[in-house]
């Protein structure tokens, strides 16, 4: 019997060899919980993007993880770095809360540049890449003031944004109480991103671009609502989202009758979840 012959890399992918990701996290001293903090969120999904099961969006080697850097600097390194060499798809992730991530995306504290807060020099090293598609991932408190630095924006619908770049993200909405602080539940964006790689979407498409991974999470998230009889149970609700249609993080595991639901797959959207409630009811 002849070999089978390799299937072809799906188009909207990451070329392996000329894409690369940086995904930074900013750990909240007032978070008691090493799983709840944003640097193991982080390496969830980095290690989701990586991997073959998904459809290996970006070669292991070509993910850098920032995590306990102590200045800045370390990450502009990081993302320079991921900018000069990636030529089709530069994808950058951030989450943060609390004081360090607040010194980090909104006090000014790089002296001598002309782009002192730091995530705005993220941004401007990320917008001046050459890379034909950029992807910024933002799970982090002040959510509007990131994404302003990437789409240059002050409301993040987009409009004048450049077409090679997608951002998608969103500010935290669950939050607890430890002693006089607030601090995020840390289980909403990164958390479920990582997720829907990992188990797919029923009836979605082969290839999971932006838009596809927002509709399946904000469905996951309306099944939260629904998890108590009678009661209403607090999630998030939505995401934001610029363009998203010209790139995809992973294949679809749960793609077609012989597709893997081991894991139970995402819902298409929050619409497909509200009518399956319905019909149960």
């Amino acid at each position: 019997m002849p070999a089978l012959a390799p299937q072809p890399r799906h188009a909207l992918l990451p070329d392996l060899e000329r894409s690369r990701a940086v995904l930074v996290a900013c750990d909240d001293d007032a978070v008691r919980v090493p799983e709840f903090q944003p640097a193991a969120r982080t390496a969830q999904l980095a290690e989701a993007l990586a991997s073959a099961r998904t459809g290996m969006a970006f070669h292991p080697g070509s993910v850098a993880v920032v995590t306990s850097w102590q200045h800045p600097a370390e990450v502009f390194d990081a993302v320079r770095r991921a900018a000069e060499e990636a030529s089709d798809v530069l994808l950058f992730h951030y989450a943060g809360s609390g004081l360090r991530h607040r010194e980090f995306a909104l006090t000014r504290t790089v002296p001598g540049s002309d782009n002192s807060i730091p995530l705005r020099a993220v941004a401007d090293i990320v917008r001046d890449s050459t890379a034909a598609r950029q992807v910024v991932l933002l799970d982090c408190e002040h959510f509007e003031d990131a994404s302003s630095y990437f789409t240059r924006d002050p409301v993040p619908d987009g409009s004048s944004t450049p077409h090679t770049l997608s951002l998608l993200g969103k500010q935290p909405s669950m939050y607890f109480a430890s002693g006089d602080d607030r601090i995020p539940a840390g289980d909403e964006f990164t958390d479920t991103l990582a997720e829907a790689l990992r188990s797919g979407v029923e009836d979605g498409p082969e290839a999971l671009d932006l838009v596809a991974l927002r509709n399946a999470i904000e469905g996951r998230w309306a099944q939260l609502r629904y998890y108590v009889e009678n009661e209403y149970i607090g999630a998030p609700d939505t995401l934001n989202l610029v363009g998203g249609r010209d790139v995809a993080l992973g294949v679809n595991v749960a793609f077609g009758p012989d597709g893997d639901r081991g894991r139970g797959p995402f819902y298409l959207d929050a619409g497909v979840v509200d009518l399956m409630e319905r019909w149960w009811d």
